[in-house]
């Protein structure tokens, strides 16, 4: 008896242990499920923003050339021009001044169009690159205010009730007024929930208010 005793004792911590590995088991395989998820929305996340770096860095480039190519061209293609002029203005011959018109005067002016082309297209890469960089800004200041309209507490009335703001649901009203407004209009903001009641729509001799116009919401 004895013996059978010291054998059960035994095989409780041993069954004891053998559940605790299982949890330890069961919490790593699922903190492993999640960190493949979070590595995979920071990697997603790095990766979008990487592009958009590569993206900026190649506009850069774009921008860079085209600067120079026009910068280079028009200068070059105005002293063309003033060498076949001078060179045709300098002779009498017909056959003399063929040369300078076509090689100073016609070379010249293309080039001075190409230049002006390249300075037109930087221009273009210039606009474009700010609009992206508005949109990005844009675009965060829209995330940001999402999560800020989410992480804020629901509007309470007087009586602690929460509001809701929409054509069906409940307004708010000063005491005296005619006017049901949102709760986040200006006229009302700023005043303490005792001077506040909450009103409905259909509620006879009230009217919507016209700032913050709670029947479009």
């Amino acid at each position: 008896m004895t013996a059978f005793q010291s054998a059960s004792a035994e095989q409780a911590p041993s069954a004891s242990a053998a559940a605790q590995a299982t949890a330890a088991q069961a919490t790593a395989a699922q903190a492993g499920r999640a960190a493949p998820a979070t590595r995979t929305g920071a990697q997603s996340e790095l990766a979008a923003s990487l592009s958009r770096l590569r993206r900026r860095a190649q506009l850069v480039v774009t921008q860079r050339w085209l600067a120079v190519a026009g910068g280079v061209m028009i200068p070059l293609g105005a002293v063309l021009i003033i060498a076949g002029w001078y060179g045709s203005a300098h002779t009498t011959l017909p056959w003399e001044q063929t040369p300078y018109i076509i090689s100073g005067g016609l070379l010249g002016l293309a080039l001075v169009v190409a230049g002006a082309s390249f300075y037109f297209g930087y221009w273009l890469t210039r606009l474009v690159g700010g609009e992206r960089e508005l949109l990005d800004v844009l675009t965060r200041i829209e995330a940001r205010l999402q999560a800020a309209e989410a992480d804020r507490p629901p509007t309470t009335t007087a009586g602690g009730r929460a509001v809701v703001t929409g054509a069906t649901g409940s307004l708010v009203a000063t005491r005296s007024g005619s006017l049901f407004h949102r709760p986040d209009c200006q006229v009302v903001a700023g005043r303490s929930p005792k001077e506040l009641r909450t009103v409905d729509v259909s509620a006879p001799g009230m009217s919507a208010c016209k700032l913050c116009a709670p029947l479009d919401a």
